[in-house]
């Protein structure tokens, strides 16, 4: 129970750094600036069920896609670690939102428009978040389903708190303590990018582990 307990909690933390919404918390309150609170809220619970579905969907699906493709798991590991790697180093630099797709500096005017695409995918749910759950959404009897799922759900919550929070502060949030968070993210992130790319390297190459 503790291994699995375990389990859980670093899967939980990875993907959290993954879909990084404090991040995109600029991004979100340029999205709602004209909403009243309570579409401001709306929003932020709308945003975190998105994500959450999304993720699971890639979760249950994502597997039986790279078998049908012909892809192996280890190649999956290696080739998510490495786009969750790069996105770690953007974290580090302050250039994350950029590596999503956003544009440096972008203008509320241009990301203003209430949607879901692309706040909760590709923003917050994108390729790094989708390679990691994909790689990591292997379970052989229902037990396995709590470190499956359960990582998923908490992160919904994380990002409709995250952006509950923001709307209720309004832009009180202080950039440099964003920016703070972020940089912290990255480096914990790419020590966890490597480990993942290790995993995959030992199941394409087993005479690693010898």
């Amino acid at each position: 129970m503790l291994a699995l307990l375990a389990l859980t909690l670093k899967k939980t933390i990875t993907l959290v750094a993954l879909v990084g919404p404090v991040g995109v918390i600029p991004i979100f309150l340029a999205a709602v600036e004209e909403e009243g609170l309570r579409g401001k809220l709306r929003f932020a619970r709308t945003v975190g069920l998105s994500v959450t579905i999304a993720l699971l969907i890639a979760a249950f699906l994502g597997l039986p896609l790279l078998g049908l493709l012909g892809v192996s798991l280890g190649a999956m590991q290696v080739g998510g670690g490495i786009i969750v790697l790069l996105l770690a180093i953007a974290m580090v630099l302050g250039q994350e939102t950029t590596f999503k797709g956003v544009p440096a500096g972008a203008k509320a005017g241009e990301v203003r428009e209430l949607s879901i695409i692309p706040l909760a995918v590709p923003l917050l749910a994108g390729p790094a978040a989708f390679s990691y759950v994909m790689a990591n959404s292997v379970w052989h009897d229902p037990m396995d389903l709590v470190h499956v799922v359960a990582p998923i759900l908490i992160v919904g919550i994380v990002c409709w708190f995250v952006f509950r929070s923001a709307a209720l502060a309004g832009k009180a949030a202080r950039k440099s303590t964003l920016n703070l968070v972020e940089r912290i993210g990255g480096f914990i992130l790419a020590a966890m990018a490597i480990e993942m790319i290790a995993a995959g390297l030992r199941g394409l190459f087993p005479m690693l582990t010898s």
